[in-house]
């Protein structure tokens, strides 16, 4: 008689795909510009300088000045001889004497001194300066890429022979 024997083996099968995904992240992201700015500021400055200036006056000033002068006047005087008898005549006669006499003259005088005066103004300045400054903000960047993925499945197949 014949026995007819089966024999299995055990097959396994192995299938693989591969899969692309997109996976994508989102990245907080901080962008900044550099701004030149003109920052200005008046300031109020009080500023003096000397001035030399002449202030005059006049002056109203007494001057006098002595002079020697000879006043003279007629003097009548008996002039008398003794010629046997006693004459006498009138003569005139002029007596002289020398006198200090103050002569006086009011003068216009202008009396003048240099005078140093401090002149002041108020000037408004303005002063400006250039500032840099960063002007930041944050950005949301999605930042994505492309993952190759292998799917792989295994069929276990029983195959058998008589």
């Amino acid at each position: 008689s014949t026995v007819n024997e089966q024999q299995c083996t055990t097959v396994n099968d192995k299938q693989c795909n591969t899969v692309n995904e997109q996976k994508c992240t989102t990245v907080n992201k901080q962008q900044c510009n550099t701004v030149n700015e003109q920052q200005c500021q008046t300031t109020n400055e009080r500023k003096c300088k000397t001035v030399n200036e002449q202030q005059c006056t006049t002056v109203n000033e007494q001057q006098c000045t002595t002079v020697n002068e000879q006043k003279c006047s007629t003097v009548n005087e008996q002039q008398c001889s003794t010629v046997n008898e006693k004459k006498c005549n009138t003569v005139n006669k002029q007596e002289c004497s020398t006198v200090n006499e103050q002569q006086c003259s009011t003068v216009n005088e202008q009396q003048c001194r240099t005078v140093n005066n401090q002149v002041c103004s108020t000037v408004n300045e303005q002063k400006c300066s250039t500032v840099y400054e960063d002007q930041c903000s944050t950005v949301n960047e999605q930042q994505c890429r492309t993952v190759n993925d292998r799917q792989c499945t295994t069929d276990n197949e029983q195959q058998c022979t008589t």
